[in-house]
């Protein structure tokens, strides 16, 4: 039966009733009575003829002089093109003007179909099916694989598959390592998963010790299906309990993977440590932090570079791999090896104490008072195998 040819006083003469049989006229001494439908059906297709939406409920009770219906279980399907797209679920609804306006209440869902799904959650909501439009509050969520979206209020343009965030809106990964990004709006396109959000961009990351570090960004871009956040540069993150800050430049969020990722050069601080590089990975799940190429580490008393280094920041050890270069103010030391371990104390300085592989040291030391010039044979260069 579809709605745009049928309304629901029609629709009344063709339905099981609950209680009394249709009334399209009162009196003064007898009000008209409201009708109660053992099953409630509305349909909407388009010019071609195809489905458009429709929308049924088990039970139903109508207001004829009002044109409201108020349902219960409401379920109801959303098509583009005659394919099913959308389905629709609440708990409890009215529906106004013969299907002008569906007001939502209780356990609302909304499920897309193929092979990109995902699911919108919320407790309150207004749906207009001529319109294409459906409006949503109180902190409704949105949520594709790991990847949330929620904010005061959704804004889903069915048609144009646009998803249109305002309210405080948030992006949060979900899971023990929780990323949450707080943005002024975001827009999402669902079929796509094109994802733009203006800033500022704060973000807190949850660590396992129950320590946070935040991160801020001018805005951020990203794609759900691929589940990359991009934020733009500078992007700055800070650790207040270690007292480090990450300045960076363009980085990708994978939510998926959680990691943290840059493969452009990068400078940071902790306590009284400066360190640089070419790229960094901050991986949540192995609460590791890897410079990926170039890694410099400057410190009050000596300095370190290597290839690649690594800090687990939950135990504190240090790595530095690949043509590693320490160089100590003690002597004017330097050692090269091929890795070299170490471990951050809590002053924020890493302490290098167990060189792996085949090891070269140099280092001066200081002439004698009242002795011959020092030979060049006085600067040692002593090969050691550990």
């Amino acid at each position: 039966m579809s709605s745009s040819h049928t309304s629901l006083a029609t629709t009344c003469l063709a339905a099981g009733l609950f209680l009394s049989g249709c009334q399209f006229g009162s009196t003064p001494e007898t009000p008209a009575q409201p009708f109660f439908f053992r099953a409630l059906k509305l349909e909407q297709r388009d010019r071609l003829g195809q489905p458009s939406w429709a929308l049924q409920s088990p039970e139903a009770r109508y207001d004829l002089g009002r044109r409201v219906a108020q349902a219960r279980d409401l379920q109801g399907q959303l098509f583009n093109r005659g394919q099913l797209r959308y389905r629709l679920n609440a708990t409890a609804g009215t529906v106004l003007n013969d299907g002008e306006i569906v007001q939502l209440e209780g356990q609302i869902k909304l499920e897309a179909y193929g092979n990109n799904p995902f699911t919108i959650r919320a407790r309150r909501g207004r749906w207009f099916p001529n319109r294409n439009l459906l409006e949503l509050d109180y902190r409704p969520i949105a949520t594709q694989r790991n990847l949330q979206l929620t904010a005061n209020r959704l804004r889903f343009l069915i048609d144009q598959d646009k998803l249109e965030l305002r309210g405080r809106p948030e992006l949060q990964r979900s899971g023990e390592n929780a990323l949450k990004l707080e943005v002024r709006s975001a827009e999402w396109f669902t079929a796509k998963g094109d994802l733009m959000a203006l800033g500022p961009v704060v973000g807190v990351r949850s660590l396992a010790n129950k320590k946070e570090q935040r991160l801020t960004s001018p805005s951020l871009t990203g794609n759900s299906i691929a589940q990359k956040l991009l934020l733009a540069a500078p992007v700055r993150l800070v650790d207040t309990e270690k007292g480090a800050v990450l300045n960076a430049l363009e980085t990708t969020v994978d939510v998926g993977q959680e990691l943290i990722v840059s493969a452009l050069p990068f400078n940071g601080t902790m306590k009284q440590a400066r360190i640089s590089g070419g790229g960094f990975m901050l991986h949540s799940r192995t609460q590791t932090a890897i410079v990926t190429s170039a890694c410099f580490l400057q410190q009050p008393t000596d300095s370190i570079g290597a290839n690649r280094c690594f800090w687990n920041w939950q135990t504190n050890q240090v790595s530095a791999r690949g043509d590693v270069t320490l160089k100590r103010q003690a002597n004017q030391q330097l050692t090269r090896a091929k890795r070299i371990d170490g471990r951050l104390g809590d002053d924020g300085l890493v302490v290098f104490t167990s060189p792996g592989g085949r090891v070269n040291t140099q280092l001066r030391l200081p002439a004698k008072s009242k002795s011959p010039a020092p030979s060049p044979a006085r600067q040692q260069r002593s090969p050691i195998e550990l």
